[in-house]
Parts: C-alpha cells; structure tokens; sequence
C-alpha cells in the first residue's frame, strides 16, 4: 500500500483511504532499481494529484469522485457529518448504492446501508427520485441466500415474472422472492427508470412487516 506524507491541512478524513491501487500500487518488486525507482516517482506524480483535487474542492461529492472508486465508501463514513452539512448526504449515498445494488442483488451489508439511509433527510431523499406514483403497492425482493432484508425491491411485475421463471430451478442455483405489501409512506426512495420501477423503503418496514415467498404472480 502507497503511503504518504499529509503535508496540507486539509478538511477532509482520509483515514484508511488508499489512494493508489493496482497497477498504480505495485506490492511486489521490480527487477532493477530504476523500473523501481520509476514507478515510485509516478506514485508520487500521482498521489500529489490526487490530494491537490481534495484541496481544491469544498464540496464531499466532488472531493469523493476524484478518488479511486474503491475508496468513495470509506469516504462517506469518514466524512458523513461534512456530508451532511453540505446537504450532498442524499445524493451520494444513492450514487453509491444503486452502482451495484437491485432488488435481486444485496452488494456489502445491510446493516451498512441501512445505517446510512437512516442519516439522510426524508424529504431530500425522496426528492432526489421520482414522485411515488401509487398509494398501496405489492413490492418484491429477490435473494440468493434466502433472506428478505434488503432495503431495494421492484413494484415491476414483469421483472419479477423474469426472475421467477429463470430462478424456478433451485438446482441450477435458484433463489427466493418475497412479497410484501406497502404503501407509499413506506417508501423513503421511488426510481423508475426504463423498465425499472423499485423503491428503497424504510428499515423498519422491511424487519417489522411480514412478506411472504412466492413461486409465482396472482
């Protein structure tokens, strides 16, 4: 891992944040000292870059987006109440999320994210998405592992047909959808999006209200 020398007072919690990784962060070795001494000098070109961005940016959002994709999370949690303050809370923490998480797909822990989403402002976070577009609704959540707690499920029928039909066969690696009815002040995000329509909802909706497994649509 790159070390550095923090010779700026900057306002930002670098704490953990790597900065450099491969190829850019070569742990081995090389076979002479100057290929050596070459890459060193361009961690350092690089590096510098980098804490010249975090200097020149007041906003987290745009101090986040500078770093390497692997730090943008640690950046978050070290820098939430900044975050918070600037009002970009929402906004990045639905940039992060929805990179790879669905309805059919839980990346990192719930715990994590749920412990995020209960920092944002309500309101900002449902204007950060579309107006909820029903008062009562069927959502679905798909899962490999057989749990229900997710924050992301899908009102789109259609997608969940999909997935039951592909997921029919447990031996060929099958997985569980869950059911479960809302209503729209349960719903702390609404996306819709081409063929998407999910919704992130409250926590305790999610560990408090019953869903039932399914194998097939009503």
């Amino acid at each position: 891992m790159v070390m550095y020398e923090r010779t700026k007072n900057l306002p930002w919690n670098l704490d953990q944040i790597r900065f450099l990784y491969p190829p850019d962060d070569f742990t081995g070795s090389f076979a002479n000292a100057k290929m050596q001494e070459r890459h060193k000098a361009n961690q350092e070109v690089k590096i510098k870059a980098l804490l010249d961005h975090l200097e020149a940016q007041s906003d987290p959002l745009e101090a986040m987006l500078g770093l390497h994709p692997s730090d943008h999370l640690r950046f978050l949690h070290n820098n939430l109440q900044l975050f918070k303050k600037s009002g970009r809370l929402e906004r990045t923490l639905l940039l992060l999320y929805y990179k790879k998480n669905t309805p059919f797909a839980l990346v990192g822990t719930y715990d994590e994210w749920k412990g995020l989403f209960l920092h944002c402002d309500r309101e900002r976070l449902r204007a950060e998405g579309k107006p909820c577009p029903f008062a009562s609704a069927t959502a679905y959540r798909g899962s490999m592992t057989g749990s229900r707690l997710g924050l992301s499920w899908t009102v789109n029928r259609d997608e969940v047909q999909w997935f039951l039909n592909r997921w029919q066969d447990k031996d060929l690696g099958g997985g569980t959808i869950f059911a479960l009815e809302i209503v729209s002040a349960d719903v702390l995000f609404y996306k819709e999006d081409g063929h998407r329509r999910e919704v992130i909802l409250d926590p305790a909706i999610v560990e408090g209200r019953e869903a039932r497994i399914i194998d097939s649509l009503p």
